[in-house]
């Protein structure tokens, strides 16, 4: 079944739509709340890519990124497939969608053919490249994406993004049929011209929704949309956006901390919950809209065994999302070497700011304290995610290992220069082989000669 993080296939979108006013009434049988996409923003990238490239961001709610969480955690998966089998659903996912209007906010380009991603009841597409029907989704509070990258090429007739299709068969507006000419500016480049929109005498609004698509295990597909969201803009007219200053983060509220059944690394992995302050969404996704400034907000969290003066960083989820965080204890084995069972362990987070001039941190949460199970950090031990590891777990002192001294590949000679003696063995006969081998060259080469005059001498 696949996830719902995944796109819907627009050939399979089009089987069953219904009209909206119909779905409507369906939203008892979703496993999540569905709203519209909340604190949506957009930010001009300065041609940093394309000409017009902006990147647009927004949040979801608790209740829905609780529930894709939920689809996305191996441990929880399952459980989340049967609450959707029993709502009679046999998949399920939630395509964002947005639409958008330049220098006033009435000349939206929905239509009836966004409900279906484009399609009509003969399978036949009627929206081009402008019309932004299926962004991925993830379980994140917050999600990005791209959008008025490219336009496409006016100086080539055959391009359909910038012409779209207009013939017997197809009928797909292209850029050209949705711009008004006063909106853009055709720029030459290298034979190639493309449309340019100068936002410092334009704005562009856009607003956001999501697109449920329900697959029960018989029937056509059914469609649930979600209200539209609040406008946002970018270009002349549009408001300036929340900047976090440091000061002005509280501490991370986490609760319900427990140990999963799960490893990582052969290690315990501990999970917990993070109440998320509605206006820190809101800073958030002003910031993370302003590509350029690389900003974002990230939660660090700390473990120590009780009574320890270090902390060490844990490895797990660092991004903003509702529903269960997870993180491994491999770090904090490898700082301690050994950890006996019901080890009272202290557990702490924070979150890392970057407003895209400055970074800072919030103040740490309350500790939180929890009974270990027993570690025993190994030699071997093999670190295969990076994620959100601190200063204070790359600063970690790792266990020291006994089996330096030993041979890697046989695990018992001195392997001199640091090369198994069996390799040693290996290479001293390959030369030689070699040394051997040429000696039998040249005594050939040089007795050829003699051999030569020996017969001459015979002939005469």
């Amino acid at each position: 079944m696949k996830k719902i993080i995944a796109s819907a296939c627009a050939a399979l979108a089009v089987i069953g739509a219904i009209p909206m006013s119909a779905a409507a009434a369906n939203t008892d049988k979703l496993p999540f709340e569905l709203t519209a996409p909340e604190n949506v923003a957009i930010e001009y990238l300065n041609g940093n890519d394309a000409l017009n490239s902006c990147q647009v961001a927004w949040s979801k709610n608790d209740s829905m990124s609780e529930w894709m969480n939920k689809m996305s955690d191996p441990e929880t998966h399952d459980a989340a497939v049967a609450e959707l089998n029993k709502l009679g659903w046999d998949d399920m996912w939630a395509t964002p969608q947005m639409d958008w209007s330049i220098d006033t906010q009435d000349d939206w380009h929905y239509n009836e053919y966004w409900d279906t991603e484009g399609y009509d009841k003969d399978n036949k597409q009627h929206l081009g490249e402008w019309a932004y029907t299926d962004f991925l989704e993830s379980p994140d509070k917050t999600v990005t994406a791209w959008v008025f990258r490219d336009m496409g090429n006016a100086a080539d007739p055959n391009d359909t993004w910038w012409f779209g299709v207009h013939n017997e068969d197809d009928d797909i507006p292209g850029w050209k049929d949705v711009l008004k000419e006063d909106q853009y500016t055709l720029i030459e480049s290298d034979g190639e011209k493309h449309a340019k929109i100068d936002f410092t005498q334009h704005t562009i609004y856009v607003r956001m929704r999501y697109l449920v698509t329900c697959r029960p295990a018989e029937g056509d597909d059914v469609k649930i949309a979600s209200e539209w969201s609040e406008i946002a803009a970018v270009g002349k007219d549009a408001p300036e956006k929340t900047v976090l200053k440091e000061g002005e983060v509280a501490a991370p509220l986490i609760k319900d901390l427990r140990m999963t059944d799960e490893e990582f690394n052969t290690y315990p992995v501990i999970a917990f919950k993070i109440d998320i302050p509605a206006e820190l969404i809101k800073a958030q996704t002003d910031m993370q809209s302003d590509y350029d400034k690389g900003a974002y907000i990230s939660l660090e969290v700390e473990a120590r065994v009780q009574g320890k003066e270090n902390w060490v960083g844990l490895q797990g989820d660092w991004t903003l999302k509702s529903g269960e965080l997870k993180y491994g204890l491999q770090n904090l084995a490898e700082a301690e070497k050994s950890v006996s069972k019901d080890t009272p362990i202290e557990l702490r987070a924070r979150y890392n700011i970057n407003n895209g001039e400055t970074e800072f941190y919030s103040p740490y949460s309350e500790i939180l304290t929890f009974g270990s199970k027993e570690m025993n950090a190994t030699p071997d031990s093999v670190v295969d995610s990076t994620e959100n590891v601190t200063e204070a777990a790359s600063a970690a002192p790792k266990e020291e290992k006994k089996s330096e001294n030993k041979c890697s590949l046989c695990g018992f000679c001195p392997h001199p220069l640091g090369i198994c003696i069996f390799i040693w063995i290996a290479i001293i006969v390959a030369v030689a082989a070699v040394v051997v081998i040429t000696i039998i060259v040249m005594k050939k080469k040089k007795q050829q000669p003699q051999d030569t005059k020996a017969k001459e001498d015979n002939k005469e």
